[in-house]
């Protein structure tokens, strides 16, 4: 990997991340994001990535001061019958007195520059409303949405300090208190009918048994999601994606699994579990296999949603991507997507699916146009959410 430095004319540096620059790094992300990420956060997300040979991050020096990085997930990409690598841009950060001079471009360029004509097949993200101009003008393309259904269980926590007047942002929503409490009003609601729901599912499926597992059941989750893997841009989940992908130290795990009468394995949830620096307590459906649509599928997936919305009634928000299970039957289970009132009332945060071919020709991978949003599954496991 080369370790060529670029010093600009006003004193910035921008170069390859080196171990020397850890601590630096750490402190720019508790500054920009304020979090306290460790060591060994950064070693599983960049360091241990098993699908490159370097640490793929870039950072931004001035006067021996790091104030600035711009780092990259890599994952193995399955589109029709064709493997690739992809990186996906994640952590991106400027220390607020550097800001407004290019550094966010100046990396991203030198990042393109760098893997253009490599390995990566291209560049994927979700980028807000705030930095998504930054990439459209680098040539990056929106494909088109990125939804999310949530099961809020405590709407206290969103706006537990909420005056007449004042914004309250969280991590996940920003609510304002009107509005707040409409949404606790709907959601008590969505309670009772998510309790009748689940009640006549569980006495309806009685043909399917749920196991529990602490951790990430690899073997059972490569196994579903061989049997019927989509032609859809995703992450190829094989041993080496679960064991990596979901060794995150910022949540726990579980495994559900749902078998048939005749003892077939039909169904899988990965379920994680993280405290926000806020206090909300989140919970996320982090994966569901198999990623294909069948009824067989269906059935078993009411019975682990109900399961899993019974043991973790104490979380304060249960979420799940768009597209992992039908929308029918997230509304039944009292889920609502952040597209439609009330949840798009109250939030005006906006991220969108965008992408940079970088060694594909005609924006095309597998007989797959990644211009085009029907042709990409997107869980949790291909979003930056550690």
């Amino acid at each position: 990997m080369s370790t060529v430095n670029r010093t600009d004319e006003d004193g910035y540096v921008v170069r390859w991340f080196e171990e020397r620059d850890l601590s630096g790094f750490l402190s720019l992300d508790r500054v920009v994001f304020g979090r306290r990420r460790s060591e060994r956060w950064f070693r599983w997300k960049y360091v241990d990535n098993p699908y490159v040979d370097h640490v793929p991050v870039f950072v931004v020096e001035k006067d021996g001061e790091i104030v600035g990085a711009r780092p990259f997930l890599a994952f193995r990409m399955r589109a029709g019958s064709e493997t690739v690598l992809a990186l996906q841009p994640a952590d991106t950060m400027v220390h607020p007195a550097h800001r407004r001079r290019g550094l966010f471009t100046r990396m991203t360029k030198h990042a393109i520059d760098h893997y253009a004509g490599g390995d990566p097949k291209f560049f994927f993200n979700f980028p807000n409303q705030r930095s998504r101009p930054g990439y459209l003008k680098l040539g990056w393309q929106i494909v088109g949405d990125r939804k999310t259904y949530y099961r809020i269980q405590n709407p206290s926590v969103f706006f537990r300090d909420a005056r007449p007047g004042k914004r309250v942002r969280s991590q996940l929503l920003d609510f304002t208190s009107p509005i707040a409490r409409r949404l606790h009003g709907l959601n008590r609601s969505w309670m009772r009918a998510q309790t009748n729901t689940s009640q006549h599912s569980s006495g309806t499926q009685t043909t399917y048994s749920i196991t529990h597992y602490s951790g990430v059941e690899t073997p059972v989750l490569t196994e579903l999601y061989r049997a019927t893997p989509p032609d859809a841009v995703h992450a190829l989940r094989d041993e080496t994606y679960y064991q990596w992908r979901f060794s995150s130290p910022a949540w726990k795990r579980e495994t559900y699994v749902a078998e048939d009468n005749r003892g077939d394995t039909v169904a899988a949830i990965v379920v994680r579990t993280r405290t926000t620096s806020g206090g909300v307590s989140v919970t996320q459906l982090a994966d569901v296999v198999p990623l294909m649509e069948r009824e067989s599928r269906r059935r078993a997936i009411v019975r682990l949603l109900d399961r899993i919305v019974g043991e973790y009634a104490e979380s304060d928000l249960l979420s799940v991507p768009k597209g992992d299970l039908p929308d029918d039957l997230l509304r039944e289970f009292g889920f609502v997507s952040d597209a439609v009132p009330p949840l798009s009332w109250v939030s005006d945060f906006d991220c969108r699916l965008v992408a940079l071919p970088l060694n594909c020709e005609h924006w095309s991978v597998g007989g797959k146009r990644l211009s085009q949003r029907s042709n990409w599954h997107v869980s949790f496991g291909e979003r930056d959410t550690a």
